[in-house]
């Protein structure tokens, strides 16, 4: 029987950018659907106060949506204020990472691409992601 609705429950973690403040949550992800998606994913990462995402890049385009919090987002070393509402546009290849700049979680949701290709700078890499931190 297809599996096309994700409860709150049913929500995994252990993403990527997962770390002791940093929880990156899988909401529509190959192991939380049937049939698994082909070309999305879309997940939820929460960054405590003072702390941010590791440093990092994959082969795909992603963007985020920020639901609560403020921060910044550095992208090729350049960093830009990202607050409740406010979108980022992350093309392939990129290197960022978020910082949450305020004093409570900066939750945002992202959408990207499944990165079952060829990444940076080799395949196969132990993730998709190239973390550089």
């Amino acid at each position: 029987m297809p599996k096309y609705v994700v409860k709150p429950d049913e929500i995994v973690g252990g993403a990527p950018m997962e770390r002791k403040n940093v929880r990156d949550l899988k909401v529509i992800y190959p192991e939380t659907v049937d049939p698994p998606p082909k070309s999305l994913i879309l997940g939820v990462v929460e960054v405590d106060p003072g702390n941010h995402t590791p440093l990092h890049r994959h082969k795909c385009e992603e963007v985020y949506y920020i639901l609560e919090g403020e921060g910044e987002v550095e992208i090729e070393g350049e960093r830009y204020e990202i607050k409740k509402g406010y979108g980022v546009f992350l093309p392939e290849g990129v290197r960022h990472r978020v910082f949450n700049k305020g004093e409570s979680v900066l939750r945002y949701v992202v959408v990207g691409g499944i990165m079952f290709v060829p990444l940076i700078p080799k395949w196969p890499t132990e993730s998709p992601y190239e973390i550089m931190e």
